[in-house]
């Protein structure tokens, strides 16, 4: 088994991270390990974090970043501070586990050894549990087209929070900042594209769909960060370009 350190970014989630049940994952699963990040949390996280790492200290570590810098920098941050772990990929997912760690087994699994970035995908098919508001649902496949378009990226979902990324592409691809703070989803796959060239980014990426991704509520994405998505886009578009 190929082993994976995960990033979990966390901002303002003491009541929401199933602390428990991550320590049961990392317990049946030595092929993984963790960094918390707390991003300049107001309330009880960072103490949370700090009660976790101390319970496992050889398998969590706990990075804190004192003001709130959004979810594309505390995992920039996360990724980077990992490299002295040894790791086959690093990972990172929402703090929420509306995808479970569990999942990043059965990614890694479903890839071939030239995939080094390795996506999940929220696909509606049969015998997956895909839960989610008909809103978040139809709000993100009008994204999805709207970045495939315009980015000229053929994906289906690239704004799952469960990623995987070989560790030799980790400093190319996130020692310099993002420019968004929540569409660096889609900057990564750009940086990669322009690092690999067309041909070999279409052999090193693969979309694999999830068993399993329920919506736990309480985005942190607001109206007006839908409003800019077009702008947003274009200003990816036009950076990664040049």
């Amino acid at each position: 088994m190929q082993t994976a350190h995960i990033v979990i970014p966390c901002y303002n989630e003491a009541k929401r991270l199933p602390g428990e049940e991550l320590l049961s994952f990392l317990e049946a699963n030595p092929w993984a390990s963790v960094s918390l990040v707390n991003d300049g949390s107001t309330d009880e996280t960072l103490a949370l974090l700090e009660s976790l790492g101390e319970r496992l200290p050889d398998r969590i570590d706990v990075h804190n970043l004192p003001q709130n810098a959004g979810k594309a920098e505390a995992v920039r941050q996360g990724v980077l501070a990992s490299l002295r772990r040894p790791f086959d990929f690093v990972a990172y997912l929402d703090a929420d586990f509306s995808t479970l760690p569990a999942a990043l087994a059965e990614m890694l699994d479903a890839s071939k050894p030239q995939h080094k970035f390795i996506l999940g995908s929220r696909v509606l098919r049969a015998g997956a549990v895909i839960e989610r508001s008909a809103r978040r649902h139809y709000l993100g496949r009008a994204f999805a087209t709207a970045a495939s378009v315009g980015l000229d990226l053929p994906f289906y979902d690239t704004q799952c929070g469960a990623k995987l990324i070989g560790r030799n592409l980790v400093e190319p691809l996130f020692t310099a900042p993002f420019l968004s703070r929540w569409l660096f989803d889609l900057e990564l796959l750009m940086r990669l594209r322009r690092l690999l060239g067309e041909d070999d980014f279409k052999s090193t990426v693969i979309e694999v769909p999830l068993n399993r991704w329920v919506d736990k509520g309480n985005s942190r994405i607001r109206t007006r960060d839908l409003i800019a998505v077009p702008y947003r886009l274009l200003r990816i578009r036009h950076h990664y370009r040049r």
